[in-house]
Formats: structure tokens, C-alpha cells, sequence
């Protein structure tokens, strides 16, 4: 035993130990996840357009649409929109799951890498390409 054993709890252990009462967290970034899987990130967003009846030409790392890309990064899948006036707000691409956002003032296009696949990726991808197909 040690000299002086410290009775403090570790900040990892509290984290572990409290981690359900801290969703909250993920309005903010979320709480740090294993590794980004950029490949499955890039095969559901490609599967999500198919289903949708998205035309898109693929090559191995990136889909080419007609109003923009999905392109395989080192931290996520970065998606590129271009369009009149996308019905986006700028916390739109700061939710969980997302990272360098960036939407312009006019928003007549926006960039963000998606980090995740879930319920708020799926929304955000539903929501600009039905405004950018009908």
C-alpha cells in the first residue's frame, strides 16, 4: 500500500460510472466513441441514396451527385451540398456526429464530415436532398 493512498475518485471512473446520466453531453459533441469507420459511414449513405432513388456515379472513395459529393476522409465521410437556398441552420452541422460544418451565409452550399450514422446524419441527408430534388 501506498504511502498516502488517495480516497478521490479518478475522472475516468466518474465518467464510466455516470456515463448514462450523460447524454446530455452529445448537444455538445457527444462523449468520445471508438474510431470513426469511414467505409461503413460511405455504404449507408450510399444505400440511404439508393433507397431514395438518388442518381449517382461512384468511384471507390467517392459518390458524385448532380448537387454535390460524399467523399471517404481520414475522420468520417464528408458530404458537399450545392443548392439555392438549403433549408439549414448553422447548429444543424454542429450536432453530435458532426465536424467542421460550414454553411455560408447565402446558403447556396454547405460542407460537413459525418462522423456518425445515425437518426440526425439520416435527417440532415433526408432533408437537403428532398429540398435539392423537388
Amino acid at each position: 500500500m501506498s504511502s498516502k493512498e488517495s480516497k478521490s475518485r479518478d475522472f475516468d471512473h466518474l465518467i464510466e460510472q455516470n456515463s448514462t446520466e450523460l447524454t446530455f453531453l452529445s448537444a455538445y459533441g457527444g462523449l468520445p466513441n471508438e474510431a470513426t469507420d469511414s467505409a461503413a459511414i460511405f455504404l449507408a449513405i450510399k444505400r440511404f441514396l439508393t433507397a431514395g432513388g438518388v442518381k449517382f456515379s461512384e468511384s471507390a472513395d467517392t459518390l458524385d451527385l448532380d448537387f454535390g459529393y460524399v467523399k471517404i476522409v481520414d475522420n468520417g465521410c464528408k458530404v458537399h451540398l450545392k443548392g439555392k437556398s438549403l433549408p439549414l441552420v448553422a447548429s444543424d452541422l454542429t450536432q453530435a456526429g458532426f465536424v467542421d460544418g460550414k454553411l455560408p451565409v447565402r446558403k447556396g452550399s454547405c460542407t460537413v464530415t459525418l462522423q456518425d450514422w445515425d437518426i440526425e446524419q439520416r435527417r440532415f441527408i433526408e432533408r437537403v436532398i428532398e429540398h435539392l430534388t423537388h
